[in-house]
C-alpha cells in the first residue's frame, strides 16, 4: 500500500491546482491508501482553517471531514495507528533528519508521518511537503509525485 500524508490527502477532498493528479494516482490503484491516525486531526484543522479562511462556505469543513471519515470508516484509507514502534522509528527519523552536515529542520508530525509509513511497510511515500519528502527520501522510501 501506499502511504498519504495530509498535504497530499486534502487534494483527494477539496479541488487545488494539482488535485486530478492525485486522483488519478488514487484511481490507478487497487490498494487503500495509508495514513497516519494523526492524519486525522490535521484534515479537520486544515478544512476549519480553509473555512475560516473564506475558500469553503459555513459546514463546508464538517461535511468533508465526515465524507474523509466515512472513506476511513469503509476501508478506503487506513489508519496506521501512533504507538510505541512508529515513535521508536520516529526518533530513528529525526536522527537521520538532523544528523547530517546541513540539517533538515523536520518537524515533529512530519517525523511521526514518516515513522508510520516505514512501520507500516509503505511501497511509497506520497506528500507534497518538501521536507518531509527529503527525509522520506532517507529513510529509502519512494517518493511520488
Amino acid at each position: 500500500m501506499d502511504y498519504w500524508d495530509t498535504s497530499a490527502l486534502f487534494k483527494l477532498y477539496i479541488p487545488e491546482d494539482d488535485s486530478g493528479y492525485f486522483l488519478d494516482f488514487v484511481v490507478s490503484s487497487d490498494q487503500p491508501i495509508m495514513c497516519s491516525t494523526i492524519g486525522v486531526a490535521e484534515m479537520l484543522c486544515a478544512l476549519c482553517r480553509r473555512e475560516s479562511a473564506g475558500d469553503l462556505k459555513t459546514g463546508g469543513a464538517l461535511a468533508t471531514y465526515r465524507r474523509f471519515l466515512g472513506d476511513c470508516r469503509d476501508g478506503r484509507i487506513v489508519r496506521v495507528p501512533c504507538g510505541e514502534q512508529v515513535i521508536t522509528a520516529a526518533e530513528e527519523i529525526i536522527g537521520l533528519a538532523f544528523r547530517r552536515p546541513r540539517p533538515v529542520m523536520l518537524r515533529s508530525l512530519d517525523a511521526i508521518h514518516v515513522a508510520s509509513a516505514v512501520t507500516a511497510r509503505a511501497r511509497v511515500m506520497v506528500s507534497t511537503d518538501t521536507r518531509l519528502r527529503e527525509v522520506a527520501a532517507m529513510a529509502k522510501l519512494k517518493l511520488a509525485p
